[in-house]
């Protein structure tokens, strides 16, 4: 492990380092809400423009977003380093482990489901003060789909920011699933080894059920999912959707003169395995 200069940061890169494998994540949407934010915004976090109370209320709900969003992609990297040495680690104890990794699988659906929720404020970025003023109040990416399939709301909205909102659905929709089992109806994974390989599922009643609640992603017969594979799939998916989405914002900005975009990445000590996990993983 090289050493760093930041434990965890965002970092300002350049096209030759800017893709995925090395010490940093790298991200279109990452880089093109952190180029509005330096447009708008100085380095102390004071407003550049003189804008109105409105404007600037709204403004700051999209850096909080931000904000919200960096530690949201370090807590994946992270999370995952920690699922890894634990799940590795023979040391711990069978029962303890299973419960930390509970925890930590929690954690991680926690997290993609609060990125898809960013996207709600990051959308705003793309809108006119016409359409800012028409824009749902409630700072939900549900709230946003029911908004853009409304209709009467088709010129509220950019057409290509309804037409992403429309792809995600469908991945957004496994994501709340999951959580909303875990979090809201206090449902419990079940952990088990076959021959050392971790297998996870939900049960809907009891732990002796032949059920799973999880969205069967891997497209499996088995009702125990690799949690492995599961993973990989699913933040190989939020992270694919993430990116398309910092495209269809990068396309509807570009004629924006005030933003310069520039390409950021994040750094800390666990990328490099959550690169590992992403990449290499080819079966997967």
């Amino acid at each position: 492990m090289k050493n760093r200069l930041v434990i965890k940061g965002t970092l300002l890169t350049h096209q030759g380092s800017f893709y995925v494998g090395k010490e940093i994540f790298s991200s279109i949407l990452f880089s093109v809400v952190n180029s509005w934010y330096y447009s708008y915004y100085e380095n102390n976090g004071e407003l550049k423009a003189n804008i109105s109370n409105e404007t600037a209320r709204e403004y700051g709900k999209i850096k909080s977003a931000i904000n919200g969003f960096t530690e949201d992609l370090h807590n994946l990297s992270i999370n995952y380093c920690l699922f890894k040495e634990i799940n590795e680690t023979v040391h711990i104890n069978g029962h303890k482990s299973n419960l930390y990794i509970s925890v930590i699988l929690e954690n991680l659906f926690t997290n993609l489901r609060s990125i898809y929720d960013f996207l709600y404020h990051f959308v705003k970025i793309t809108l006119s003060e016409k359409e800012l003023k028409l824009y749902p109040q409630k700072d939900s990416i549900n709230n946003l789909l029911a908004f853009s399939k409304n209709k009467n709301n088709q010129d509220k909205l950019p057409k290509n920011i309804i037409w992403i909102l429309n792809n995600i659905e469908n991945d957004l929709n496994d994501i709340k699933q999951i959580r909303d089992n875990i979090i809201h109806k206090g449902k419990d994974f079940l952990l088990t080894r076959k021959e050392g390989v971790l297998f996870m599922r939900v049960p809907i009643k009891a732990t002796n059920s032949n059920d799973n609640l999880l969205p069967n992603i891997l497209n499996t017969n088995e009702i125990d999912y690799n949690v492995e594979k599961y993973l990989n799939k699913i933040i190989k998916t939020t992270l694919k959707n993430m990116e398309d989405f910092g495209v269809i914002i990068t396309n509807e900005i570009s004629s924006n003169s005030e933003i310069k975009l520039n390409l950021y990445s994040i750094s800390n000590y666990c990328v490099d395995e959550f690169n590992e996990f992403l990449i290499n993983k080819n079966s997967y």
